[in-house]
């Protein structure tokens, strides 16, 4: 039988959910939806990738002193601009 009380894994998800869990669980969030939309469209090496780029632009950011979340959609978005730059063919400048 599972003994709730040593397992470590049952008994953190019993634990209350602090600011670093919730601003950890916010960026999951929007990193899952930005990888599905670029598996989608450019498919899987696409968008493993691209969440490298999303966690390299995250490790940039100011995190906020309070209890404010982070623009996660902002890492998104530059995150997208670097996709952009390897999947689409620039014309050459005349």
């Amino acid at each position: 039988m599972c003994d709730e009380k040593k397992n470590p894994i049952i008994a953190t998800r019993q634990a209350p959910v602090g600011l670093v869990a919730d601003l950890l669980m916010t960026a999951e969030r929007e990193l899952a939806a930005f990888y599905t939309a670029v598996v989608r469209r450019y498919g899987p090496g696409e968008a493993k990738r691209a969440a490298y780029d999303w966690i390299e632009e995250m490790e940039t950011m100011d995190w906020p002193l309070d209890e404010t979340i982070p623009n996660w959609r902002h890492v998104s978005i530059v995150t997208a601009d670097c996709v952009a730059s390897r999947v689409i063919e620039h014309p050459p400048n005349l």
